[in-house]
């Protein structure tokens, strides 16, 4: 729902409010200590680097500014929702294994919402064809993990993992794709931002860019 602010009348964004509500929690949350242990390189007068997938991030705070680097280009709305959520975790554990989405029990509300946005975009788009894929994700960092069904891991934040499983065509089934997530992912991330997390994985494999 967009919402009117109070002060001149104007229209937010879904996503600028979230960013902005993310923003205030981390702001009062702030310990340089638990950024450090997400993996977050923290710097002086209020600024800290995080990786996201192949990419850097300046993040600094009061004033507030998100911007890839090294171009100090600034980030759009949902990558800066995701990284304000993922740095207001609570030390999650590292990560062990990988799990499907529907392994996450808040999560089983959300599967058909995750079918529908992520993987049938997958098959459609970047999972189209295994060359075009392996291509895609080769540009875009991921480490190959297999080849029969070919996977690919993408680190998307430094204690959290997502692998693109592509299962090939055969003469029964079409060619299929899944998105499996690191076992603390419901620890670093809420359930909508694990699905937009995918989203926006899709979506830099189609692009080659944030």
């Amino acid at each position: 729902m967009i919402k009117k602010t109070e002060n001149n009348g104007s229209a937010q964004h879904p996503y600028q409010i979230a960013r902005n509500k993310k923003l205030a929690e981390f702001e009062a949350t702030l310990n340089p200590d638990r950024l450090r242990l997400l993996g977050a390189e923290v710097g002086k007068e209020n600024v800290c680097i995080i990786p996201l997938l192949r990419w850097q991030c300046r993040l600094q705070w009061r004033p507030f500014s998100l911007s890839l680097l090294p171009e100090e280009s600034k980030l759009d709305m949902i990558s800066q929702v995701l990284i304000l959520d993922y740095l207001t975790s609570r030390q999650p554990k590292n990560p062990t294994r990988l799990v499907s989405f529907a392994d996450f029990s808040e999560g089983r509300g959300y599967l058909k919402p995750f079918e529908g946005r992520v993987i049938q975009r997958l098959n459609h788009t970047a999972g189209a064809s295994q060359p075009g894929f392996v291509d895609a994700a080769v540009k875009l960092g991921g480490e190959q993990a297999g080849s029969d069904p070919v996977r690919f891991l993408f680190r998307f934040f430094p204690l959290f993992e997502m692998q693109i499983v592509r299962h090939e065509a055969d003469e029964d089934f079409p060619h299929n794709c899944n998105i499996l997530f690191s076992d603390n992912a419901n620890e670093v991330l809420s359930v909508e931002s694990l699905i937009v997390c995918a989203e926006k994985l899709v979506a830099t494999l189609e692009k080659g860019k944030l």
